[in-house]
């Protein structure tokens, strides 16, 4: 479990669908590598980014690739920014070879349940973390509640 204060992601986002994301998601890591560059140029150099999801409706999903930023005033033209408000996270790394699909399946229905986290489904958002951009190993965060 790892605490973490309320930050805000700036990037670009698609809303898709378990049935969708596969194309959806592929297309949009392909507009955020071109577009990345316009993040850069307001909030500076990174190279860890975030895939920000959160539940929209009729079993549809905002994905947002960003950047962690401190001031969201000068949002590039297209972009999107998103606060996350603090708190407690179960966390688990995923090798790069790994989908991102699978990975999440593992994490709700074997890893989290094993550990005794439950879900903070109040909080809404989950997100993976690319400490070393997206072709490196990642972490899989999700709010989960204190016992």
């Amino acid at each position: 479990m790892k605490k973490r204060k309320s930050f805000h992601i700036c990037g670009y986002l698609v809303e898709t669908s378990l049935k969708t994301c596969e194309k959806d998601l592929s297309n949009l890591w392909n507009d955020f590598n071109i577009k990345k560059e316009e993040l850069f140029n307001v909030f500076g150099y990174r190279n860890d980014f975030y895939g920000l999801m959160w539940s929209t409706e009729n079993q549809k999903y905002c994905y947002l690739i960003g950047i962690e930023v401190n001031c969201i005033d000068k949002t590039p033209t297209g972009a999107c920014c998103k606060y996350i408000p603090g708190t407690n996270y179960a966390v688990v790394c995923v090798p790069p070879t790994m989908s991102a699909v699978e990975a999440w399946t593992e994490y709700y229905e074997k890893i989290l349940p094993e550990a005794g986290y439950i879900p903070n489904s109040k909080h809404g958002m989950n997100f993976e973390y690319y400490p070393n951009g997206s072709k490196e190993t990642y972490e899989l965060w999700t709010p989960i509640i204190e016992r």
